[in-house]
């Protein structure tokens, strides 16, 4: 009989877990030699607590902060909107320009040309093509994805 994981931590420093399968109320769930007793019903793709939350508590998904706990949330317990909130780490354009410093290309040999400025007997044709690369990073996501591909 093949044996199927149920769950996912995505990164190490995850404190929730991803169901990979619908799981019931009352599931015994184990990971890292750790017993997990699920709180809720979690659907497939859903999260759970992988640690006991206090109000305001930080959640960690993919490595980084995605939210704070909105009231007291038990290991085993549904992570939703009801109870969690958005919240992210500080993050500033120009401290990380700092950091990176950005040496500008060497343009002299362009500075009397223009885009349409092609040699005369030439056949060559130049032109620009905007691409868009989506990547959702979360499960939910996907359906504004299908939202923007039916877009003309």
């Amino acid at each position: 009989m093949k044996s199927y994981q149920k769950i996912l931590q995505i990164h190490p420093n995850d404190n929730i877990l991803v169901a990979l399968t619908d799981l019931k109320k009352g599931d015994q769930i184990s990971f890292e030699d750790r017993l997990f007793v699920l709180q809720n019903d979690i659907a497939a793709k859903h999260k759970f607590a992988k640690i006991d939350f206090v109000k305001g508590a930080s959640i960690f998904m993919y490595g980084v902060l995605v939210g704070k706990a909105t009231k007291e949330i038990f290991k085993g317990g549904l992570i939703s909107t009801s109870n969690i909130v958005h919240d992210t780490e500080a993050y500033s354009v120009q401290e990380v320009a700092a950091k990176t410093p950005w040496v500008a290309p060497d343009l002299s040999n362009f500075k009397t040309r223009l885009f349409w400025d092609i040699p005369q007997g030439t056949t060559a044709s130049v032109g620009t093509e905007n691409n868009w690369l989506v990547i959702p990073l979360v499960f939910c996501q996907n359906r504004n994805v299908e939202v923007l591909k039916k877009r003309p």
